[in-house]
């Protein structure tokens, strides 16, 4: 071994810095949520605005105020040139005009109402906010310039922020990321890729008529429920499923409940038992006759009932254990297959819940062992018949 001139071993050499390219980047930054602005500014007797995320509030005292834009854009220069700026600041139901002045128009404010304000920069009349800035600061940042402003006035009235995320505005952006994230799921589940085969982000999304970044965010998110894998070179890859991986998230989920069980106090207190039987009737709506009257629901509701079996053991690592598992991928991956099941599921389940009402803790586990080989002999015969792997 080597040693420095003092004898002790050298220093380990500091890990390589994380490679990431431009679009990687982007798209997990746009996971931080921020609001929407438009920045507007006069020079030379022309009106100049732009939408902007990169806003923020500096310091206090004395009031200071950030907005960092593209160098190349003509508001960015018309700034430095008038040495002073507005922050307007857009409500939820003005993206419309973040669209606006997002987009090259040879006159943005055409029909767009503007007041002067404290500085030569217009004011949006529409804004929920207005911050008033004269520029004491330009910084170069690669591609944009920042410019930190001496806020000379500030109004606002009420109202809930536009705000920006992942390339889209507000609550429209998170509920078309969920239609995504649930279109490719069923896809998924009904193999529409076959298993190991490599998803490319663009295509599916051509193929489906998908957002892009809608896409990425279902692929990441599947990725992290176990449906896809992400490997190098191949990128997102379809998880085959088998029989062993049904046995043993089946087996995991039972191991855990039957201890979590053998903890909890009985009998249950009258508030813990009526939130058991909600979040029974829930899931029992889902499943009548053998048939799932809504697939996902049902899911979702299970996986609610059989955490908060373990729950009731009060062990935090139990519940832990519990999520990661990944038993909604797996039933996913299984059930969702075909529409038919059995009513016995229900009944099980119903079972398992009369017993903690009684106090039978042994009546309770037996249940939850029953319960496993039913599921388990139900992904069986479903396994059989795509020839051992979905």
């Amino acid at each position: 071994m080597t040693t420095d001139t003092h004898g002790l071993p050298p220093s380990p050499a500091p890990p390589a810095p994380s490679q990431i390219d431009s679009e990687g980047f982007r798209a997990v930054a746009g996971h931080l949520a921020s609001g929407v602005a438009v920045i507007t500014t006069e020079a030379g007797g022309t009106r100049f605005g732009m939408t902007a995320s990169s806003v923020t509030s500096l310091s206090l005292d004395p009031p200071l105020m950030l907005v960092c834009l593209h160098s190349a854009m003509p508001t960015a220069q018309a700034v430095a040139q008038a040495g002073a700026y507005a922050v307007n600041v857009l409500d939820r139901q003005s993206a419309h005009l973040a669209h606006r002045f997002a987009s090259a128009q040879d006159d943005k404010f055409a029909g767009v109402a503007t007041s002067p304000g404290a500085t030569t920069a217009p004011t949006l009349d529409g804004a929920l906010a207005h911050i008033e800035c004269e520029v004491v600061e330009e910084i170069t940042g690669g591609t944009h310039t920042i410019f930190i402003g001496r806020v000379v006035g500030a109004t606002a009235r009420d109202g809930e922020p536009l705000t920006y995320f992942r390339g889209g505005f507000g609550r429209f952006e998170l509920e078309r990321d969920e239609r995504v994230y649930l279109t490719l799921r069923t896809h998924l589940v009904q193999r529409r890729w076959e298993a190991d085969s490599a998803l490319d982000v663009d295509q599916v999304a051509f193929e489906l008529a998908l957002a892009r970044s809608s896409c990425f965010y279902a692929m990441t998110r599947l990725s992290a429920e176990g449906m896809l894998r992400r490997e190098q070179g191949r990128g997102y890859v379809v998880v085959p499923f088998d029989l062993a991986d049904s046995d043993q998230a089946f087996d995991a989920r039972s191991a855990i409940e039957v201890g979590a069980l053998h903890l909890v106090a009985l009998p249950l207190a009258p508030a813990t038992q009526r939130e058991l039987h909600s979040l029974f009737d829930v899931m029992a709506r889902f499943l009548v006759e053998d048939r799932f009257v809504d697939f996902d629901g049902y899911l979702d509701a299970n996986y609610a009932f059989h955490r908060a079996l373990v729950a009731l053991a009060g062990s935090a690592a139990l519940s832990a254990a519990f999520e990661q598992i990944g038993l909604r991928s797996v039933m996913a991956s299984s059930f969702g297959a075909t529409p038919g099941t059995s009513q016995r599921f229900v009944e099980v389940q119903r079972e398992i819940l009369q017993a903690l009402d009684a106090g039978d803790r042994e009546g309770a586990q037996g249940g939850v062992l029953t319960y496993t080989a039913l599921a388990k002999q139900r992904a069986r015969e479903i396994l059989e018949r795509t020839g051992g792997v979905l």
